[in-house]
């Protein structure tokens, strides 16, 4: 139950249980290149919550992407369980670290103990997967998000055939994450003052934010807040020439496709959460995102722009 695996086992069919919200999904990522990489004939199951599901679309390297719904009723979490058993699994990687594993009658699984504690969430998730799996090392291509031609296309429109514009996400999840309209409004000032494009991402929430950045200035800025699917906002991420963040999902999905990026942190200690690009940065000076200046961020897009 608790014996390694290699890339010669053989396994027919692995279950991935990922996390909740968008940014943690996106963190556990890796580890599904890893698995897909090392068995590309098995069928991959993928557990993520209803909200995560739309990342996942027309994805043909997972098999089947799975919603748990922890509002539901107990019946249908049964039904939903029970359908899970029979698909007896050969491999199952849990990072949300619960006692499913256990109840799905699986050959080989991950088991609740401790990670390490002082590493990156990233890492952590890798740590889990060497438990059962000797064969993180090497190369692998990026599988857990990928693009039809047809939501190539879209975000091509989306963007107007853009190219190396700076990709600007102006929210977060939680307020206490945002920094101020005005700060993004002097380093989107700054970035159109160097010729740069601006896309400006984010929800229906951030629509607000988004277009009391927009009104400041007459061109070379798109508003695309509200107006993406999951998948297009991915699309967008990957096409940036550089992320401007807060700590949020959308910071995540650009360390995913390796953009660089710039994060603002406050409370949360980037540590364990932040940018995880090759070239990257997370700005923090104090538990307040507030106490990050223009002048701060400015200094940083000089660097990676330069």
């Amino acid at each position: 139950m608790f014996s390694k695996l290699s890339r010669s086992s053989k396994i027919e069919r692995i279950l991935v249980v990922s996390l909740s919200n968008i940014g943690d999904v996106v963190l556990t990522l890796p580890v599904v290149d890893i698995l897909r990489a090392a068995f590309p004939a098995a069928e991959l199951y993928l557990i993520v919550s209803p909200k995560a599901r739309g990342l996942f679309a027309e994805n043909p390297h997972i098999t089947r992407v799975i919603a748990y719904d922890k509002q539901a009723p107990w019946h249908a979490k049964l039904a939903w369980f029970l359908g899970l058993r029979r698909l007896r699994f050969d491999l199952v990687v849990d990072l949300r670290n619960s006692m499913l594993p256990f109840l799905l009658n699986t050959r080989t699984l991950t088991r609740p103990v401790c990670s390490p504690a002082k590493v990156h969430m990233k890492q952590k998730h890798l740590a889990r997967l060497a438990l059962v799996f000797d064969g993180l090392d090497g190369p692998v291509g990026r599988s857990g998000i990928a693009f039809s031609a047809a939501q190539h296309s879209s975000v091509e429109r989306l963007v107007r055939g853009w190219e190396g514009y700076v990709l600007v996400a102006p929210g977060a999840a939680d307020p206490r994450k945002r920094w101020d309209a005005k700060g993004f409004i002097d380093v989107v000032g700054h970035l159109r003052w160097k010729g740069k494009k601006v896309v400006l991402v984010g929800d229906d929430k951030d629509r607000p934010v988004a277009a009391c950045i927009t009104a400041a200035f007459s061109e070379g800025v798109l508003d695309l807040c509200g107006s993406t699917s999951l998948i297009e906002l991915a699309g967008v991420a990957a096409r940036a020439a550089l992320a401007v963040t807060n700590d949020s999902g959308t910071m995540h999905l650009a360390s995913y496709f390796d953009r660089p990026v710039i994060a603002l942190f406050g409370r949360t200690d980037p540590f364990f959460y932040g940018p995880w690009s090759t070239r990257s940065v997370a700005l923090r000076k104090g538990a307040d995102v507030a106490l990050i200046s223009p002048e701060d961020v400015i200094a940083e897009v000089d660097k990676f722009l330069c």
